[in-house]
Formats: C-alpha cells, structure tokens, sequence
C-alpha cells in the first residue's frame, strides 16, 4: 500500500497498524494505515507474520507505566514478533542477513511497534526462526522467555542442582522458566493451579503446588530461587522460603519489592525486579534451546490482529495459559505449510 507525498513527489509506502491514541481500555486499540518504518544501517525490515499480547503491553496502554517510562503516543505496541526480512540495512546486510530470511526478535523500539504488518528492528535482536517453530510459536519466545532467562540466570544466578520455586508457572513467563530451569539442571518446584498441574509436569516440573490449596510461602522449604513470574507474593513473605545465599525474583516493581531490592543489597539474600529489554546474548541463548528441543511455547489462544481487543482482554483475565498471539498474516496456512 503507497500513498503520493505531495511535498517530495514520491510515494510513502504504508501499512496497517494497531494504534493507541490515548491511554484508557483495550477499546482505545484502533486498526488504522500509518507509514512503514524506513530503516537505518543497523537495523532490518520485518514483514510481521506473527505477534505476541504481554502482560506490559496493556499496562501500557493503560498508562499504569508512565512513571518509569515517557509518555510516547500515539503508539504501536508489542515486543515480541516472528516473521520474514522484507529489508536490510547496510551494516546488518554484513552480518549475513538477506531478504527472505526467516526470523524472530525482541523489538527495542520504546514500547515496542510489533502490532503491525512491518516493524524495524536492530540487527542484533534478531535471530533465525527456530526449526520447526511456526511464526505464532517463534513469537511467545523473546520477551516472557528472556524475562525468565534473566529472572533465573543473570538474577537469581542459578546453577546446576540448584532447588528452584517458580509462582505462576503455568502463564507466559513461567511456562518458559520452568523449561530453562530443568535445561539448566535444576529441581523445580512449580506453582499454579491443579487444572494445569499435568501441562507443567510436562514441561518438566519435579514438584508442584495448587495454590488455591496450599500457600507455597508457608511450605518449610528452602530453595536457592524463588521466581514469582506474576509478583502475588513479596520478598518479605518469601524470605522464609529462601537459603542462607537465596535470591527472590519478581516480575512487577511494586514499592515494598523496589525497597527491599535497595535493602537487600547489604544482604546475604537478595531481592530482585526483574525488567526484561532486549538481549542479544539471551535471545541466541533461547533459540537454541528451542532448536535442541529443550524450549517450546504454550500457545493458549491466537487472535487475527483485527481481534486485537479481544486479545487484550484475554490476557488481562490472569488465567492465560502460556502466549497470548496475534496472528498478522491474514492467510494462516502460511503458517501450517512453514518448512524449515
């Protein structure tokens, strides 16, 4: 799609986008046309086959954020995406990227530009497909799984053998840690509901909790980590779950959890808020993962992004079970036929 620019005589190529006008309810997203992104040397086109719906998404389309991050509307949101190179840039096109290239990435745009036909994304947060992955699969993976990624390796620093409690193990992120955790050689403990107990014993889960039987900070047990990927807990009530070096992870800087990770840092055990951004180390981490078979994605619903409303009310439930996608490509048995 191309529109004439009177002033330059040229033409603008345009897409379509979901567009977010003014803070406020899912019903803010609209579906509109607004220029493609022009790339710079660094950076490469991606023909978006594939995006993903995160909890961060509608927080930011609600303005919950504004305080740790600029107010930047209009914008398009999302992070995560899968898809086709339509375009590289120069210095990228010397990293071996070409036209065709089958791919997925964490955006590191603001707040993010993946609900769209074509987002720009800096070479470096780019990585081929992983084989066998459709694109709505590929498109769970950068953000919730670097989120995990570096919940558990770079905070909480674990280690082979280390014992290990996820909160939440059964949505995006915790889908994904419990899978890097027994990757990784550790003993997991996974908490979520028993509807979901046999799923995340699938994904390779030692122990597991119902919450709504059993409060897991009251447990009398240790771990080296505990990682409450949907922060209902606090480092104070989980303390005790914690060894003498422990470390706790949360995924929501609320004020009590920001200052006890201040505190904490004269202490032996830890307190971290984990805020995922991309990684082009963790993300190469994660493909392979997923190309050894060590790494899949729960795809709990997939949405046209004409549905993108309905996609955010989906995830706000809380009861998503892994990734919430939205499927830009109108004919998905492009999807069935992928062969890598």
């Amino acid at each position: 799609m191309a529109t004439a620019d009177v002033q330059s005589g040229t033409e603008t190529a345009m897409m379509e986008a979901v567009v977010l006008q003014q803070y406020g309810g899912a019903e803010k997203l609209k579906l509109t046309s607004i220029p493609r992104p022009k790339i710079t040397a660094d950076q490469i086109l991606i023909r978006v086959h594939a995006a993903s719906v995160n909890p961060i998404d509608w927080k930011l389309r609600k303005g919950m954020l504004k305080w740790f991050m600029p107010d930047q509307l209009p914008a398009v949101l999302g992070f995560d995406v899968a898809g086709e190179v339509a375009q590289v840039g120069y210095s990228a096109k010397q990293q071996g990227w070409n036209e065709g290239d089958r791919v997925m990435a964490f955006s590191d745009r603001t707040v993010g530009g993946c609900y769209a036909e074509f987002v720009a994304v800096n070479a470096k947060y780019v990585v081929p497909k992983p084989q066998g992955f459709s694109f709505e699969e590929a498109a769970g993976i950068p953000l919730a799984a670097t989120t995990a990624w570096k919940s558990l390796v770079k905070l909480g620093q674990l280690r082979s053998g280390d014992e290990v409690l996820i909160n939440g193990a059964s949505g995006g992120v915790g889908t994904f840690a419990v899978q890097i955790a027994k990757a990784l050689g550790a003993h997991v403990m996974a908490v979520c509901s028993e509807a979901n107990h046999e799923l995340v014993r699938g994904l390779g889960a030692d122990e597991l909790i119902d919450y709504h039987a059993t409060n897991f900070t009251r447990i009398g047990r240790e771990f080296d980590i505990v990682f409450d990927a949907v922060s209902s807990s606090s480092f104070l009530e989980c303390r005790r779950l914690l060894k003498p070096n422990g470390h706790y992870v949360a995924t929501l800087p609320s004020v009590e959890n920001v200052g006890f990770s201040v505190f904490s840092k004269f202490q032996k055990q830890s307190c971290h808020i984990v805020l995922a951004r991309p990684d082009h180390d963790i993300l190469k981490a994660l493909a392979s993962l997923a190309n050894e078979g060590k790494l899949r994605t729960i795809v709990d619903s997939v949405y046209p992004l004409t549905d993108v409303i309905a996609a955010h009310q989906k995830s706000e439930t809380g009861h998503v079970v892994g990734k919430v996608i939205l499927n830009v490509v109108p004919d998905a048995s492009y999807q069935e036929s992928d062969q890598d």
